[in-house]
């Protein structure tokens, strides 16, 4: 596994936007990234960032809290999830089954720890932590494979 710690310097959503904007750049089809972090870390504006990385629209990125699966049309389709709700692997496997097996689009999910057990270890894991008032990290971590390739999305990037 390859971790890549990025310090943001103020509690700021352009920054948040930013790391994923940039990590968009490296995002293929199939890959799946689980979003983890306390209530208001910054799961959905990371998700926004990543939507306008991969040429959408930013402005229609909603948390799935309700609707438990938002889908963005981009340069790749981007399937958003919500597991925080979700009861159960079953439940979750449900609510994906048909886009999974197509392999297509990319899989943002929030609160992805809760069913990451649903997932081989080919994922990209962003974990979003307020360290205190004025600071907040993303900690991104993904196997050798998706390690190499996220690895050269953050060069140049404040590393830790």
């Amino acid at each position: 596994m390859q971790k890549f710690e990025i310090v943001l310097e103020r509690l700021n959503e352009d920054q948040v936007l930013s790391v994923a904007r940039q990590l968009a750049r490296c995002l293929r089809p199939g890959d799946i990234l689980l979003l983890s972090g306390e209530i208001g870390a910054g799961k959905t504006t990371f998700t926004r960032g990543l939507v306008e990385g991969l040429g959408g629209d930013s402005g229609v990125v909603t948390s799935p809290t309700f609707t438990l699966l938002n889908v963005y049309n981009c340069r790749e389709t981007v399937y958003h999830v919500d597991a925080y709700r979700l009861g159960s692997i079953e439940e979750a496997f449900y609510v994906i089954e048909g886009e999974l097996e197509l392999g297509e689009g990319i899989f943002v999910i929030e609160w992805g720890e809760r069913i990451k057990e649903l997932f081989d270890e080919n994922l990209i894991v962003v974990e979003l932590r307020h360290v205190d008032s004025t600071h907040r990290d993303v900690i991104v971590t993904a196997n050798n494979v998706l390690g190499d390739r996220v690895r050269r999305c953050f060069e140049g990037a404040k590393e830790k």
